[in-house]
C-alpha cells in the first residue's frame, strides 16, 4: 500500500473532523425514517428534497469539502507539503495518493447514509439504492478532485468551497434550471435518473441523460485531476 496515502488516511481522521462527518451523515437518515413514518409525501417531493436537496446540495458536497481540502491544506499549513516536493516523488504520485486518501475517508459516511435512508424512503427498493450508490459514488469523485484542486489553489479553500455550495450548487442550480449544466449535481442527478428511470421518473426536457452525464462527471474529474497535479508542479511550496 503505498505510504503516503496511509499517511493521509492518519492525517484526515482527526476527531474533529470525523464528528462534524457524522453529524452530516445522520441528517438523511433521519429524514428517512421520518418519511417511513409518514407515507403523506409524494414521490416528486421525496426526489427533490432528500436527493437533490439533501445529498446533492448539501451533505454530500460539505463532507467532500471538509476532507478534499484538507489533504493538501493541512501539509500547506504545517509547512510539511515542501518536504514531500523534495523527494524523488512525480507530482502525480502525491496529488493522486492524496485524492484516494480523501475518498476513502468521506464515501463511506456518505453512501452507508445514502443506503439507509433510500432504504427507508423507498420501502428497500434495490435498484433505487444501486442507482443512488453509482450517482453519489461519481459525485463523490468529481467534488474530492475539484476541492483538492482548490485547497492547492487558494489558502482559503473551506470558505470558498462553502461560499459554492451554498450560492451555486444549493442555491442558483437549485432554481435557476437554465444553469443546472454548470452543476455537479445536476449531473449526479441525471446518472440517478438514469440507472433508474422508473423510481426517479421526470420529463426529460428537465434532465441531462446518463450518457451526458457520465461523460461530464468523468472529465471533471480527470481535468481538476490533472489542474491539481499542474499547480503543485508550477507554484512556490512555502
Amino acid at each position: 500500500m503505498n505510504p503516503l496515502y496511509v499517511i493521509s488516511l492518519r492525517q484526515l481522521t482527526g476527531r474533529p473532523r470525523l464528528i462534524i462527518i457524522g453529524l452530516l451523515a445522520v441528517v438523511p437518515v433521519l429524514m428517512g425514517v421520518a418519511v417511513s413514518l409518514n407515507d403523506g409525501q409524494s414521490s416528486d417531493d421525496l426526489d427533490e428534497t432528500l436527493i437533490a436537496l439533501l445529498f446533492g446540495a448539501a451533505v454530500l458536497p460539505i463532507i467532500a469539502l471538509t476532507v478534499s481540502t484538507a489533504a493538501l491544506g493541512n501539509d500547506l499549513e504545517d509547512r510539511t507539503l515542501s518536504n514531500l516536493t523534495l523527494t524523488p516523488i512525480a507530482r502525480w504520485g502525491i496529488i493522486l495518493p492524496k485524492l484516494a486518501a480523501a475518498v476513502t475517508i468521506a464515501a463511506p459516511p456518505v453512501l452507508i447514509s445514502a443506503v439507509v435512508s433510500v432504504s427507508l424512503a423507498y420501502d428497500g427498493d434495490s435498484q433505487a439504492i444501486a442507482s443512488v450508490v453509482i450517482g453519489m459514488v461519481l459525485a463523490i469523485l468529481a467534488y474530492s478532485a475539484v476541492f483538492l484542486w482548490l485547497g492547492l489553489a487558494t489558502g482559503r479553500a473551506l470558505g470558498y468551497g462553502l461560499m459554492y455550495i451554498f450560492l451555486w450548487e444549493f442555491l442558483f442550480t437549485g432554481f435557476v434550471s437554465g444553469v443546472r449544466f454548470l452543476s455537479i449535481r445536476a449531473y449526479m442527478i441525471g446518472v440517478i435518473r438514469g440507472v433508474d428511470d422508473e423510481r426517479f421518473a421526470e420529463d426529460a426536457n428537465q434532465v441531462i441523460s446518463l450518457p451526458v452525464s457520465l461523460i461530464v462527471l468523468a472529465a471533471i474529474i480527470v481535468i481538476f485531476t490533472a489542474l491539481a497535479i499542474r499547480r503543485l508542479r508550477t507554484m512556490d511550496v512555502p
